[in-house]
């Protein structure tokens, strides 16, 4: 392969294990602490001078990291050390590419063993061939960065702007059709909103009707289709059918208004096919004076500040009777729809930003298989330097 070889991953480091941080005083600043899942902290002693490639060992197996300077690196992971040179980004991109998930060795916390990451058979390529590689693959991290702090500056507007709305509303329309700020504003259960709102309970203008249960001998492989909650948060595309005959509120239209209140949270306009809704499904009906779009982000506003009031054990217990009950602003329909309007756009610009993550992370994965495997070859017109 023109000076490319397949080796061990064993000939290139030491797989080594952390150590427990129980010793050693958590900082706000210092040398980093890598879990599995990121830095968990910082401490003024360090276990590896770096550069290294840090794995974990329990929990989250899947998950590599690369630190260039000294850190600690705790007990459920491990650390790598180098046997000889070679181009640490290049080791960090080519261990990433592995399904690490596959060598999981637990049937309860998922666990790696050291000998089966030192037995993974790495294609090697020379140095400077390495140095180019990564560089490749580090500009388009940077240009996934980019896009990912573009979503979250993007989400942080939406919050914004939804604390603003819901309270301060865009105003009247004045015989131009220009929105004009409210001036006037009054007090209510749910703070200060303006003149010409009101504050009802979501039961007065909603109506959520409960999904339906089903027994496991009740489920088809041919019917209509049944939403469950992984189907609505993407964790899941698989569904079960029914063949049963419900009556017409059962069933969900596209377009409609669902909200999860089991486990997942939160509100879901159906985009599919007509299908039944599971049990821990609502389905919410908008009257004459609520507008579907703007119950909507009603709906999202409301979860999310519940979520900040608990650690999860009041929205377990979220019932249909207490969803009516909820307090919820009113505007004028025509302000709903100019409020919806502008989340909407808010949401279309994040649909935008995530449709674009998506394509640079399968060009990414794309660029890894050609050129980790040497299918594709760089050439090595300038001296490359460690990204």
């Amino acid at each position: 392969m023109n000076g490319w070889s397949t080796e061990k991953l064993a000939t290139l480091v030491n797989i080594v294990y952390g150590k427990s941080p129980s010793a050693i005083e958590k900082l706000d600043e210092g040398f980093p602490i890598f879990g599995t899942g990121g830095i968990v902290g910082y401490t003024s002693e360090f276990l590896c001078e770096g550069p290294s490639v840090i794995l974990g060992r329990k929990g989250t197996i899947d998950k590599v990291q690369k630190c260039t300077g000294p850190f600690w690196a705790i007990d459920t992971t491990y650390y790598t050390t180098p046997k000889r040179e070679f181009c640490w980004s290049w080791l960090y991109y080519t261990i990433s590419s592995f399904d690490l998930r596959k060598l999981n060795e637990a049937s309860g916390v998922p666990s790696l063993s050291r000998s089966s990451l030192e037995a993974l058979d790495v294609a090697v390529p020379p140095l400077p061939q390495q140095q180019k590689i990564a560089v490749i693959l580090k500009t388009v991290d940077d240009k996934l960065d980019v896009i990912v702090r573009q979503i979250e500056t993007t989400q942080t507007l939406k919050q914004g702007l939804m604390q603003t709305l819901f309270s301060r509303g865009v105003g009247t329309q004045d015989t131009d059709g220009r929105w004009v700020p409210h001036a006037e504003f009054k007090d209510s259960e749910l703070g200060e909103v303006p003149v010409g709102w009101e504050v009802v309970h979501q039961g007065v203008v909603a109506t959520f009707f409960n999904g339906r249960a089903y027994k496991l001998t009740e489920w088809e492989e041919t019917g209509t289709p049944v939403i469950r909650l992984q189907n609505l948060t993407g964790s899941g595309d698989k569904y079960y059918y029914s063949t049963l005959n419900l009556p017409e509120h059962q069933y969900a239209n596209n377009g409609d208004l669902l909200y999860m209140w089991s486990a997942s949270f939160g509100p879901y306009i159906w985009q599919g096919e007509k299908a039944i809704y599971h049990y821990h499904i609502w389905k919410v009906e908008c009257g004459e004076r609520l507008d579907k779009l703007f119950m909507y982000y009603s709906l999202v506003w409301l979860t999310t500040a519940m979520k900040s009031k608990t650690h999860g054990s009041t929205m377990m217990h979220l019932t249909k009777a207490g969803m009516e009950k909820y307090p919820m602003v009113l505007p004028p329909l025509a302000e709903q729809r100019q409020i919806a309007r502008i989340l909407s756009t808010v949401d279309s610009k994040i649909e935008v930003l995530t449709s674009r993550q998506t394509e640079v992370m399968n060009l990414k994965r794309g660029l890894m298989q050609k050129l980790l495997t040497g299918e594709w070859r760089v050439r090595v017109d300038a001296a490359a330097t460690e990204p």
